[in-house]
């Protein structure tokens, strides 16, 4: 995904914990008032870095530049094999997932990981974000080896950037299909710029009175229909199993990118650019998919999100509140 992209779906998991109904916490072994004054509290957090979300959300591309390794997971079917894997499971609000259980014939088919260690990055973030968050509150303020609250927003937004990578199809399918990966993801970055009031020269999104990007007056049907999603469907705390870690929930999601993958670009599939891919049976449903997973992205980033504040508040804020 590119730069605003990445940006505009880290303030939709702001906005989906600000203003969603929240939450179902089965299996948390927290409450839903719990769940919901954490969300809460995490929103008036970020909106004093709202800023610098375009920045954040951009920095493993134009500095970290981990693309070939972290940037996603590399799958691709093993008809040879005669054992066939589970697919791991998620929350039965994510839509990419049902659909696949429903439509992709490679559902619980044999399948190898060829490369990729975007699980391990994100897993490695949920960790340093907590263990920061554990420092700041150690020490006192002005402290040099402090991070600051600037610094720890930064963190959260550059995680946001691999999760929503996880999502994109084309992260998760090992065939060389570079040409069309391109192009769709430059359709989606057209639709946020016309959708959204963008200060390009200050890397930064104008704001709506309530702190979100600002709409134009020519939004895009895909854009509408994923903020529709972000407001309507229902929010879902747990990873949708409760021994699961950050890294086993992202595990599951890149195994059903993989799927939806073949999906968007069938196994005969020959790269191509997109006026070419337009004239393809699969593109008629291409908002279809890209509404589905930017959603589930969205909820991805939020529910990562969360969990990480919820460990830190637990360890320190809250618990001092408590004595």
């Amino acid at each position: 995904m590119k730069k605003y992209t990445h940006a505009w779906l880290a303030f939709m998991a702001m906005k989906r914990l600000d203003q969603a109904k929240l939450p179902e916490v089965e299996g948390s072994g927290k409450s839903a008032v719990e769940v919901a004054s954490f969300a809460k509290s995490l929103v008036r957090w970020f909106k004093n870095y709202r800023d610098f979300v375009v920045q954040g959300a951009w920095y493993p591309d134009e500095v970290f530049s981990d693309q070939g390794s972290s940037h996603g997971v590399k799958y691709e079917p093993d008809m040879l094999s005669e054992n066939a894997k589970a697919f791991k499971v998620l929350p039965e609000t994510m839509e990419v997932r049902n659909l696949m259980m429903e439509e992709s014939p490679l559902f619980e088919k044999p399948f190898t990981i060829v490369k990729g260690n975007l699980c391990d990055r994100c897993d490695a973030m949920a960790h340093t974000i907590v263990d920061n968050f554990k420092i700041q509150y150690r020490e006192e303020k002005g402290n040099p080896i402090s991070p600051s609250s600037t610094h720890m927003a930064m963190r959260f937004f550059i995680m946001s950037h691999y999760i929503a990578d996880a999502h994109m199809p084309l992260h998760c399918d090992a065939r060389s299909l570079g040409t069309i990966h391109t192009a769709v993801e430059s359709q989606w970055e057209s639709a946020v710029k016309k959708s959204y009031e963008i200060d390009e020269d200050n890397e930064r999104f104008f704001y709506d009175p309530n702190g979100y990007p600002l709409k134009t007056d020519k939004m895009k049907s895909l854009m509408e229909l994923v903020e529709e999603k972000v407001l309507s469907r229902p929010f879902v705390y747990n990873w949708g199993n409760s021994d699961y870690s950050t890294w086993d929930y992202m595990s599951a999601v890149t195994e059903y990118s993989y799927l939806l993958a073949y999906e968007m670009f069938p196994r005969d599939f020959e790269d191509m650019g997109w006026t070419a891919y337009k004239k393809t049976p699969a593109a008629a449903r291409f908002e279809e998919y890209s509404s589905k997973l930017m959603a589930d992205a969205i909820d991805s980033i939020a529910r990562a999100w969360l969990h990480v504040w919820i460990r830190y508040r637990l360890w320190g804020p809250e618990k001092s509140k408590a004595k």
